[in-house]
């Protein structure tokens, strides 16, 4: 039986600032392995539901958009899993949890468990999320200075080990330092200009008001453009002054 791997609780800005690494072993899972070497195989998060949840129409795809107030994610369903949202609504908070991948450089999460939830989990998970950070970071800190003054990765970890420190950060430091180094490049921008009258409409469809973060936007146009190719077209858009930013990162049509 293949071995269940253990979730994460942590805020979706510690995911998004992570690195997505796909093993090479087709039968490895996917992880993210964030800032402070923690490798992230399922994420347990708490979030609001910005956008009704959307259903393909032979029912075997499923999403949604969800924030947790620190950063937004897309998740997903397949097959049997579409169940999950059929008690979701846009405004629901939201506990979850779910595998991570990613999908044109943007992570995503593959949902395998969703509940609506009080106020209160938020600030049980928030708290909780702190607590597991700092923790971390801690432990991480230590386990920089062993690898930095120890002359070989083997000495570092038997010395981390000695020390109380979790051996496998001296192999995460090794990881990040590899990833941050041969990171890949973004991915190639469209340039149809076809892209901003598909923003336009797109803001059109969902400002109730205030104008649409950037996100919700991405999110309307993921099926159809790279987030890149829609970023470049609100910069266009912007200098040109069919848009302009209420407030950071909201778009708003000027006239």
């Amino acid at each position: 039986m293949k071995k269940r791997m253990p979730s994460s609780r942590l805020s979706l800005a510690d995911i998004h600032k992570g690195y997505f690494v796909k093993p090479e072993d087709d039968f490895a899972t996917n992880y993210v392995i964030t800032q402070d070497g923690l490798k992230v195989y399922r994420l347990k998060g708490v979030a609001t539901v910005m956008a009704e949840p959307r259903l393909s129409e032979d029912g075997t795809y499923g999403s949604l958009f969800l924030d947790d107030g620190t950063q937004s994610i897309v998740g997903l369903v397949f097959r049997e899993n579409t169940r999950l949202l059929k008690s979701i609504k846009k405004g629901n908070l939201v506990q979850f949890m779910g595998k991570l991948s990613e999908w044109q450089g943007k992570k995503q999460v593959n949902l395998e468990a969703i509940s609506v939830v009080s106020s209160n989990m938020l600030t049980l998970h928030r708290a909780e999320s702190v607590l597991n950070t700092i923790k971390q970071r801690k432990q991480f800190r230590i386990a920089q200075k062993i690898h930095n003054e120890e002359t070989n990765v083997r000495k570092a970890m038997d010395r981390a080990k000695k020390e109380g420190i979790n051996p496998e950060l001296i192999d995460a430091i090794e990881e990040l330092n590899y990833l941050a180094e041969y990171a890949e490049e973004g991915h190639v921008f469209d340039s149809e200009s076809a892209i901003e009258s598909k923003v336009l409409d797109a803001i059109d469809k969902l400002d109730e008001g205030d104008g649409v973060v950037l996100d919700l936007i991405l999110y309307e146009l993921k099926d159809e453009h790279l987030a890149e190719d829609v970023d470049n077209a609100l910069r266009e858009l912007l200098a040109r002054g069919d848009l302009y930013e209420p407030k950071v990162n909201y778009f708003k049509k000027a006239i």
